[in-house]
């Protein structure tokens, strides 16, 4: 079994000891079995039913029994939030945490992957195929990436979670799947956990202008679906303003946004921020004739990308006003 290495700590799954430098720490067998359920699903909320049935190995225990035992946790470092509560949800382990097998796993594992190499390679030599044939041909993180892509596009949101966590345990630096995580959590309305994500791809220091843009208009779909119209219109011209000019398609919908932003405004927001968004479009900040600035194939390629599909931002039943208000910001 692995070992979990966090903060000062370390915690043996197969044992159930954790250890603080050399010192060894007594846990509860119960807070021992939680800790180790949390530590094997890091960074993904799992239910107190999950929790309790992993441990007790049935559904009759009470919640209370539960909570103590996270306190407990909680109490080896009471400065950190070690473990989140997600309202109505669960609870979910938040500390950077790297996973390190034994020293003998190590070796087994080491020697393993090389037998398993030299049958492949003289199985491959004998009936005269490469040896690469017979492994895949994409990593890990890559392969679970695509595979999240494709339940997403199948509307499977609990599947395409489940692979992009996967996906982020092996490349935890992967913007791409975070943002697509925090698309399909905003699907599935867990939108804590969508924010959560979205806001760590805004806050990265090096991020490029296209992945924050990215972000900062999911920051603002999620807006919408509270009815945080002023703060949903400020992240959409965040976004807007961070576009770069080669991603055309992209400026083409983030103005949209915008104007379907406007439009929808209760008449009692009048704030700076949509006269200025207004003004924004009204002067052209962004370019509009697609065809003048991409060729055929692309601009086709973006009509087909811009229609409206499962992620379509849900703003209020279309009207003849909304229309007519959409065309004269456009």
């Amino acid at each position: 079994m692995a070992e979990y290495r966090f903060l000062s700590y370390r915690f043996d799954c197969q044992t159930h000891t954790l250890k603080r430098g050399k010192q060894l720490l007594e846990l509860r067998p119960k807070a021992a079995k939680v800790l180790s359920y949390l530590l094997q699903h890091a960074n993904t909320v799992v239910s107190k039913q999950e929790i309790i049935e992993a441990v007790w190995g049935h559904p009759h225990v009470q919640e209370h029994r539960l909570f103590q035992l996270i306190s407990e946790l909680r109490k080896l470092a009471p400065e950190q939030d070690l473990i989140r509560t997600y309202p109505n949800q669960g609870y979910s382990w938040q500390v950077k945490t790297k996973v390190v097998l034994p020293p003998s796993r190590q070796r087994i594992a080491l020697a393993a992957s090389l037998l398993l190499s030299v049958g492949v390679a003289s199985g491959a030599y004998l009936n005269n195929q490469p040896a690469s044939s017979s492994t895949p041909a994409l990593l890990p993180a890559l392969s679970a990436y695509h595979k999240a892509i494709v339940a997403f596009e199948h509307q499977k949101y609990p599947q395409a979670q489940q692979w992009l966590t996967f996906s982020l345990q092996e490349n935890p630096e992967s913007i791409e799947a975070q943002l697509l995580l925090a698309e399909t959590l905003l699907q599935m309305n867990e939108t804590a956990q969508a924010q959560h994500y979205a806001s760590q791809v805004v806050q990265h220091t090096a991020v490029n202008s296209y992945y924050f843009s990215q972000a900062s208009d999911l920051l603002s779909r999620l807006s919408v679906s509270q009815a945080r119209f002023s703060e949903a219109l400020n992240f959409a011209i965040q976004g807007q303003q961070a576009i770069d000019q080669q991603a055309i398609c992209s400026a083409v919908v983030m103005r949209q946004r915008i104007a379907d932003l406007i439009v929808a405004q209760p008449e009692s927001l009048q704030s700076a921020t949509l006269h200025s968004a207004t003004a924004q479009l009204a002067h052209g900040s962004a370019p509009t004739n697609t065809a003048q600035n991409i060729d055929s194939q692309q601009s086709e390629l973006c009509k087909q990308l811009t229609q409206p599909g499962p992620t379509s931002m849900r703003l209020c039943t279309p009207s003849n006003g909304a229309h007519i208000g959409r065309e004269r910001l456009a």
